[in-house]
């Protein structure tokens, strides 16, 4: 059987320049959690307790009156509040929202990326993230369980639609030495075809997927018929 690595190096690798093509390109409104529960600046201590409660989140934002996030309150401020942490009172004794929120708030749009929204919180140094619409008012919660969600869906997608390019009928791969996985939108193919064309025409199908950061192949092929060209220099092909 002859057989080569593409480029004659163990596996080749794709980048992209469009800086579009990223993992996490979602909208944010297709992930964030809704209704978001809320509370405002004068609520007390015990509203605050049922809210976060109620939200099974870590934070609670905190609206001014025509709904916009103006801060958040963190579990861990409530906490700290109980155990009488800065003001010595104790049980959260007339403490209010505006008390022990963190001002101002770090939020995102709901028409932003998810991939978008991760940057913000990694920049920010924050885990959860109020969602605003257009005119700022809150419309949900964007937490770190959602973005890891969408993230690993936006993985599985790409691997689906890589995956149907190399089973599509006609395409000369062999099946059961296919393998393709996704990891952070960076996708790795294995595998072998029938000859060297099909290897080329799968590689530049897979490169085009939409959303894809970075690919890696590592194909072999039956016959090297010369064909596809790849931009890259091939190495002659060994017997075995």
């Amino acid at each position: 059987m002859n057989h080569s690595m593409l480029d004659g190096a163990p596996a080749e690798s794709f980048a992209h320049d469009d800086t579009a093509r990223v993992p996490g390109r979602a909208p944010v409104r297709d992930w964030m959690s809704r209704p978001a529960v809320a509370v405002v600046p004068a609520s007390d201590f015990t509203t605050m307790v049922t809210a976060i409660t109620a939200s099974r989140r870590g934070v609670l934002p905190v609206l001014s009156p025509d709904g916009a996030p103006v801060g958040v309150v963190a579990a861990s401020d409530l906490l700290a509040a109980y155990a009488g942490e800065g003001n010595g009172a104790g049980h959260g004794a007339g403490t209010t929202a505006g008390d022990l929120m963190t001002s101002p708030a770090v939020t995102v749009a709901q028409d932003r990326t998810v991939g978008e929204a991760v940057r913000i919180a990694r920049q920010a140094s924050v885990h959860h993230l109020p969602v605003v619409d257009d005119d700022g008012r809150l419309t949900g919660m964007l937490s770190p369980y959602d973005l890891l969600d969408s993230l690993r869906a936006d993985d599985e997608a790409i691997r689906t639609e890589g995956l149907a390019l190399a089973l599509t009928p006609g395409s000369g791969v062999v099946p059961a030495s296919l393998r393709v996985r996704c990891e952070r939108g960076h996708v790795a193919v294995t595998g072998r075809t029938r000859v060297r064309a099909d290897a080329a025409a799968l590689c530049l199908g897979i490169a085009a997927v939409e959303g894809m950061a970075g690919f890696t192949h590592r194909l072999t092929w039956d016959i090297d018929d010369g064909s596809g060209d790849l931009s890259v220099s091939d190495t002659p092909s060994e017997d075995t």
